[in-house]
């Protein structure tokens, strides 16, 4: 036997020996001979976690949601969408809307920018929500959705320069209009880019509004004084301010980790689910917020109750179907509403329309709102979701009147409401105007020709804010159908919009729509929810189906559009 040392080239230990310096692979082999079994065991266990965790997000990135969680497809193939042929022209319109998006963004840039709103016709501005920028913030997504990048940067560089624990002096915040607008704004922004900014600016938001639910019950007060840090006490808050602040602060608890936020809104939830109503399903629109009882107010899907009903549905969608009490509770309100207050023009029998209840559920208003005509697109969303066919040929029927709305007046654009008669002639009278008892239906005189042409006639209030619930639906309606039928009723809906309320910096407000004098007509007014949401809807009419998708995403009331769930059990 040889007397001799041999140094093996792969033996760190005796590299250490002579003084030679390790490679990190002989450190790594090193260290791990030097761990006891346990500590292995949980480091392999360790990297297994990590592994997989990054897999999940990998899937949840990459593949449709459909692929990996079971459910019914809410929007149709993308084959199907490639079929109705209409890419060349789809193109062209989605770049003449985007170049109307940067045509409003554009005015506000330069005479508004970081204030609330632009006045379209002075070139003003205004702070009417307490100076947060709130235009700014509500168009963020549209921006992105867009490809208008450098906008969405000019955005972003201001937006986080803004301290949302502060308002204009003396201002009392909106609760509701503030965490759809400015709070779900800054969430959809984040998702979209991954600035983590802007999930920092949502949570100062989310924050600043957290005080509106500091009340004996949990109901939330409709206003709060961020410059103080406490609630407005009010005695009673609106159905639609309560109940349409759950997606946006459950989206804030998943992304933040804090459970807190869902649960302050979820109890809304709960404590109305168990009120005690004047028929299942239906909520009269005032709630005590000392009791969280149902106390007064009409019964309605329009504004006040609107987005109540719709949140129930999206909620179900948003926990991937997780969650049943919104699915019982959503489908106990739509066959309510099918049976209590759907009817039909006397004129025209493929004309229908959601009115209002009185508080009782006895009383009938004959009188459908620009407002309602989100109901068509979210049943739609519901009769795939939930299996409800039935839903479906009435969401045809109701978008069908809502485009009627349009159509009907001498601009193309929709009044805030149209009203019907009965078959003894009685309604409400043609000089209807807001503020008056909507329940005091009368006699009224002979129906025109027009009236009979068009199915129903017009209140006093003949003026059209830039609405975007008709365009909502449509957009729905044609990514659940595939109908291309939809998408020119858009296109015509766009061309009247563009024709009769474009300024020089931005759009208008209009005062008349059965007025074709044009400017005269304008208000100079341009409320953020035409960038957030009018203008995105048609975007996203003549994008592919896919991009964007309702089986992906759920909208919220403002159109921000939220990834469904990562954490169902959230």
């Amino acid at each position: 036997m040889s007397s001799k040392i041999t140094i093996g080239s792969d033996s760190s230990d005796d590299q250490l020996l002579l003084g030679a310096q390790p490679t990190w692979k002989s450190r790594l082999r090193t260290r791990w001979r030097l761990m006891d079994r346990c500590t292995r065991v949980l480091f392999v266990l360790l990297f297994v976690i990590i592994a997989a965790a990054i897999l999940t997000r990998v899937l949840v990135e990459v593949l449709d949601p459909a692929d990996y969680w079971p459910g019914p497809r809410i929007t149709i193939p993308t084959e199907r969408d490639k079929e109705n042929d209409t890419a060349h022209s789809d193109k062209e319109r989605r770049e003449v809307i985007k170049a109307a998006m940067k045509h409003a963004w554009d005015g506000y840039h330069q005479y508004a920018f970081g204030a609330d709103e632009l006045q379209p016709v002075t070139n003003k501005s205004n702070n009417k929500w307490g100076g947060w920028g709130v235009t700014l913030v509500d168009a963020l997504d549209t921006l992105y959705i867009m490809g208008l990048h450098k906008e969405f940067n000019q955005g972003v560089t201001h937006v986080t320069a803004v301290d949302f624990s502060k308002a204009t002096s003396g201002f009392k915040t909106p609760f509701f209009e503030m965490v759809i607008r400015s709070l779900a704004g800054l969430l959809t922004a984040y998702e979209m880019s991954l600035d983590r900014r802007l999930l920092a600016k949502a949570q100062e938001v989310g924050d600043a509004l957290m005080p509106a639910f500091d009340t004996s019950s949990g109901i939330p007060y409709p206003r709060v004084d961020v410059n103080t840090g406490k609630a407005v006490s009010a005695d009673r808050v609106c159905l639609a301010e309560a109940g349409t602040v759950q997606l946006e602060y459950w989206k804030l608890s998943e992304l933040t980790g804090n459970p807190k936020y869902h649960d302050a809104a979820q109890r809304v939830v709960d404590l109305l689910d168990k009120a005690e109503k004047p028929y299942p399903g239906l909520y009269p629109i005032w709630i005590d917020t000392k009791s969280a009882k149902l106390v007064s107010g009409k019964i309605t899907l329009g504004g006040q109750g609107d987005s109540w009903y719709e949140y129930m549905l999206k909620q179900y969608i948003f926990s991937r179907h997780s969650n049943d009490q919104y699915r019982r509770m959503y489908e106990e309100s739509m066959d309510a509403m099918k049976e209590k207050m759907v009817q039909r023009s006397i004129y025209d029998p493929n004309m229908y329309y959601v009115g209002d209840l009185d508080s009782s559920a006895k009383k009938f208003s004959p009188m459908y709102q620009h407002l309602t005509c989100f109901v068509p697109g979210m049943l739609a969303l519901g009769s795939k979701v939930l299996d409800r066919p039935d839903d479906l040929e009435l969401a045809k029927s109701l978008a069908y009147t809502c485009y009627r709305m349009y159509n009907a007046t001498a601009t193309g654009l929709s009044p805030e409401y149209v009203l019907f008669r009965d078959s003894h002639d009685k309604g409400l009278s043609q000089s209807f105007s807001d503020g008056m008892d909507e329940f005091a239906i009368t006699k009224v005189s002979g129906a025109s020709d027009k009236e009979k042409q068009d199915g129903f006639y017009l209140g006093s209030n003949k003026g059209y804010i830039l609405r975007p619930e008709t365009l909502e639906s449509i957009m729905i309606l044609y990514r659940v159908t595939g109908d291309p039928m939809y998408k020119e009723w858009g296109w015509e809906i766009f061309k009247s919009i563009d024709k009769w309320t474009r300024t020089a910096s931005a759009f208008s407000a209009y005062k008349d729509v059965t007025s074709t004098k044009g400017s005269s007509q304008w208000t100079d007014s341009m409320e953020s929810f035409f960038l957030a949401e009018t203008l995105k809807y048609l975007y996203l009419l003549f994008s592919p189906v896919d991009y964007y998708s309702l089986d992906e995403y759920v909208f919220n009331t403002e159109a921000h559009p939220f990834k469904l769930l990562q954490t169902p059990n959230l």
